[in-house]
């Protein structure tokens, strides 16, 4: 029931903010692109739990966020990856204050050394703990 609501919640903001969201294991992230802007999530890996029948559970999140840069000179991929890195940002503010969320914690946010497709993909990958209430 977490998984689902936080899978759920950040499908949302991410649309939100217009990407395209896909819920898919890491390898077949090439085969899913349909249009970009798009969002890449794994299943949320179960951390820790709290309680027993009021409680916690920690999950660790792994995010992929996509741009398409493949004509784009230095200066002007680089003012997409700032514009793309604040727009994760606020998306992960805005998750913290979701209901049933109590907190986003460890955030950080990198360029994807990996790249996701063959048309030159700008990619940010965003991590962090997100810990939920039950």
């Amino acid at each position: 029931m977490n998984r689902a609501f936080l899978c759920s919640a950040i499908e949302g903001l991410a649309s939100q903010y217009g990407y395209h969201f896909q819920l898919n294991n890491e390898a077949y992230y090439p085969t899913t692109v349909c249009r970009y802007p798009a969002a890449f999530m794994a299943q949320p890996e179960f951390a820790s739990m709290e309680g027993r029948k009021h409680g916690r559970i920690t999950y660790k999140v792994a995010l992929r966020f996509a741009q398409q840069g493949a004509k784009l000179a230095p200066a002007e991929r680089n003012a997409l990856l700032d514009s793309m890195e604040k727009e994760i940002l606020n998306l992960f503010v805005a998750l913290s204050t979701t209901e049933k969320i109590a907190v986003v914690d460890n955030l950080s946010i990198s360029p994807s050394p990996e790249a996701i497709d063959s048309h030159g993909a700008i990619t940010l990958e965003a991590k962090a703990y997100v810990t939920t209430i039950f």
